[in-house]
């Protein structure tokens, strides 16, 4: 009938092929799924981290899984993405997580000093639970600051920018009433004169 067959079969085959790759995900998601599911490595209300951005799941489909960000957005998230890439679950030992501030201050500080005003810092503050450690360490000698960190558990990772943010907020008030510098930069330039 003058049907060119041999276009026909090229376009057919690029079709299945498409297919054929679709199909692949599609199972691949549907395998991932049961296995989430059944091993239960990961369940409704576990604060985990993909891609860089942390959120709760909110729905575990058998093709797909939801997370809700911390800025309310919703992620919707292949099944095999759980198999293929890293997960990181923060609520799988237990549904706290150690957070941490950290801070350099001027070399003429107190670092005792320091170390108290940033363990109340984060005593006081909502959301931080009083039955874990909080720690404090010393970092590091920076180029021009000295180094601390003070880490501490929140009982809720979804709020732990809030809660970091708060204990900025307080670590800058203490810091100011005791006289303890949170130094910019510094660099020193010789000048040479070569004459």
């Amino acid at each position: 009938i003058g049907v060119n067959l041999g276009l026909f079969a090229t376009y057919a085959a690029a079709i299945f092929v498409g297919l054929g790759l679709a199909l692949q995900t599609f199972l691949q998601d549907i395998v991932s799924g049961i296995t989430i599911i059944l091993d239960k490595s990961l369940q409704v209300g576990d604060i985990i981290e993909v891609d860089g951005r942390v959120g709760i799941v909110n729905k575990i489909r058998i093709r797909s899984t939801i997370m809700v960000t911390r800025n309310d957005k919703v992620m919707v998230i292949p099944n095999h993405k759980f198999m293929n890439d890293a997960l990181l679950n923060w609520t799988q030992n237990e549904f706290s997580n150690r957070e941490n501030v950290t801070l350099g201050v001027g070399y003429s500080s107190d670092v005792q000093l320091v170390k108290k005003l940033l363990i109340e810092c984060a005593e006081t503050t909502d959301g931080v639970l009083k039955n874990k450690p909080i720690v404090v360490y010393f970092e590091d000698f920076g180029n021009s600051s000295l180094i601390f960190s003070v880490f501490f558990y929140v009982d809720n990772g979804m709020l732990s920018p809030q809660i970091q943010s708060e204990i900025r907020f307080k670590i800058d008030d203490e810091f100011r009433k005791n006289n303890i510098e949170i130094p910019f930069p510094q660099r020193v330039v010789n000048i040479l004169n070569n004459k």
